[in-house]
Order: C-alpha cells, then sequence, then structure tokens
C-alpha cells in the first residue's frame, strides 16, 4: 500500500480529484475515480498502479534519491484550500516531525504557494521542513514535504510529496532535471472540461517581469493587447593583465504578439514570425510568513533550440 511506504519515508504521494460526477466518499475517497486521471510519466520513471492509488517512480540519483508521485482517489473540496493543505499535511506527514533547518544546517523556511492553472482550477501547495523522531536528535536528514491541493467544483486535488531540500534535491528541487512544472503542465482531468483561456490569468500577466543574476538579466513586458516586449543582457569578465578585467555587456531587445491555450504560451517576435516558440507558463505567489504578504512570480518553461532540454525560469513582478 502507498500509505506505508510514505511512512518508511520512501515514496512521494499525490492524491487529486474531479469535478465531473456524483460519487459516496469514504474517508480516503473512490479508488474507482483513480481512471480520472490523465497525465504524462516523466521520462525515465516508471508507473505502477496499487490499490488506493498510482505511483510514479523516479530512476534512483547518483547521489542516492528516489523521487516518487503517487495519484490517490477524490475526495469532497473544504471551504478553504488553506484549512484543506493544513489538515491534510498533518495527516500525510503525521509520523513525521517539523524541522526548520536542512541537514547542513542552513533555514528550510516554510512557505505557501497559491495560483490558478491554465485549466481554471485554483491551487495551494504547502511546503514545510520535516524528518523523522531520531535518537540523537537530528541523526535523519532533514526532508521538505510538501501538499498541493487543488479546487475542481466540488471535488478536491491533493498532491504531497517528500524530497531532499530543494537546494539538494535532484528531481523535485531547484536543479537541473526537476520533474515538477512538466508532470505540472502535463497534468488533466478527464471529467474537468477547460476553457481555452481563463480571462483572470491574461489580467495577471499583463505587466513587467524580471531576472537578474550576477552575470545575466531579462525581461518580458506583456500588454493587455497581445503585445510583448523583451529586454535581456548578459556581462562578460575578461582578465587583459594580472591587474584589470574587461567587463562587457550585451543587450538583446525584441517586441512581437504573444497567445495563451490553457498553461502554454507562444510568443512570436515580430522579426521571426515564421519562427515561433511554445512554453509552458504558471502564475503563482508565494508567502513566507503563513499568508501575510505574498510575492508573484512568472515561471516559463521551455526547450533550449541548443541542447533540447528544458528550462524554467522564474521572474517575479517588477
Amino acid at each position: 500500500m502507498i500509505a506505508e511506504r510514505l511512512r518508511r519515508g520512501l515514496f512521494f504521494i499525490l492524491w487529486v480529484g474531479s469535478a465531473g460526477s456524483v460519487l459516496a466518499f469514504g474517508q480516503g475517497g473512490n479508488p474507482a475515480t483513480l481512471g480520472e486521471y490523465l497525465y504524462s510519466t516523466p521520462a525515465g520513471w516508471t508507473a505502477a498502479q496499487y490499490p488506493d492509488g498510482i505511483v510514479l517512480t523516479s530512476p534512483v540519483s547518483n547521489t542516492g534519491e528516489r523521487c516518487l508521485i503517487s495519484m490517490w482517489p477524490m475526495r469532497p473540496a473544504g471551504p478553504s484550500l488553506q484549512v484543506d493543505a493544513n489538515d491534510l499535511f498533518r495527516d500525510i506527514f503525521k509520523t513525521y516531525e517539523p524541522r526548520n533547518q536542512t541537514s547542513r544546517g542552513t533555514p528550510l523556511t516554510p512557505s505557501v504557494v497559491r495560483g490558478t492553472s491554465g485549466q481554471g482550477w485554483d491551487y495551494l501547495i504547502l511546503k514545510r521542513g520535516i524528518g523523522k523522531p531520531s535518537n540523537p536528535p537530528g541523526m535523519y536528514a532533514s526532508l521538505l514535504g510538501f501538499v498541493m491541493v487543488a479546487r475542481l467544483g466540488n471535488y478536491l486535488a491533493v498532491i504531497s510529496g517528500l524530497s531532499k531540500d530543494p537546494l539538494v534535491s535532484t528531481c523535485l528541487g531547484e536543479l537541473a532535471g526537476n520533474a515538477w512544472p512538466r508532470f505540472f503542465h502535463s497534468l488533466r482531468f478527464r471529467s474537468w472540461k477547460p476553457p481555452a483561456e481563463v480571462p483572470e490569468i491574461r489580467k495577471k500577466l499583463v505587466g513587467v517581469w524580471t531576472i537578474a543574476t550576477a552575470t545575466a538579466s531579462d525581461q518580458f513586458t506583456f500588454a493587455p493587447n497581445g503585445r510583448y516586449g523583451g529586454a535581456a543582457a548578459a556581462q562578460q569578465y575578461n582578465r587583459i593583465s594580472n591587474t584589470q578585467v574587461l567587463q562587457t555587456t550585451q543587450a538583446y531587445f525584441g517586441n512581437g504578439a504573444y497567445t495563451l491555450r490553457e498553461n502554454t504560451i507562444t510568443l512570436m517576435p515580430d522579426d521571426q514570425k515564421n519562427n515561433p516558440e511554445t512554453g509552458f507558463f504558471r502564475l503563482e505567489e508565494e508567502s513566507k510568513d503563513e499568508g501575510r504578504t505574498w510575492a508573484e512570480s512568472l515561471y516559463l518553461l521551455r526547450v533550449s533550440r541548443v541542447d533540447g532540454k528544458d528550462y524554467e525560469v522564474r521572474y517575479i513582478r517588477r
């Protein structure tokens, strides 16, 4: 059973629901509803079905990490996504204890993320540091547990996961190879009929979004009329003597049109109208103080034209 594997700290669990039909629910949901879930198994992963859910399993990484995502039967939605997420987090991770720092001694800050998918359902993700009780304390690694709940009409989709902390996880973290964005965008519900476009998402996309690092920056400006402007800059440092470093900055500017369909975005530059680029996007707000303040983010998932790999970039609203 999936629940037993979670208690052993081996599995990441996904509980999901749909808005399509009237069902009788027990406490754990109706196993017959597992057929509601349509998704793409991440490349290299395997899928298996159990009486209480569907489990997707990654290969073991070179650091010994194995990631799993599991789909569980549907259940009714409560009045508040945050209340639902808190209740489910306590239930799913009841054999774990809270942790506020990683095994390396760095902070493991809890966060709440909320958004609306391109298919029109609202969701909330709760992330917290956890670990197995041990003697002496802290003997076992600190982990990141998360629960995602999504409202589909009167029903609730619930996703829970367990991984190493985001800075070192090779499959559900911030490193290359993160399987979450592609899986999130592939998720469908058989009885949920999404609109071609969600007006409030276009409204939220409008504005200026930027990213800046020590060596590169990028910016998108989206207008409500379907036009966008882009600007990017990269800095290079070349040593020209033992005491001098030459700094050069290359800037790139572009303008074009964009279209949205569900959770995909297509960018059509004016000077390359026959070469549009299509990717996935999601708009989220994150709070690290239990919902008192929120920061907006735009995530763009595109495929590199150089090596053919996925890359996702996070932009913040300016």
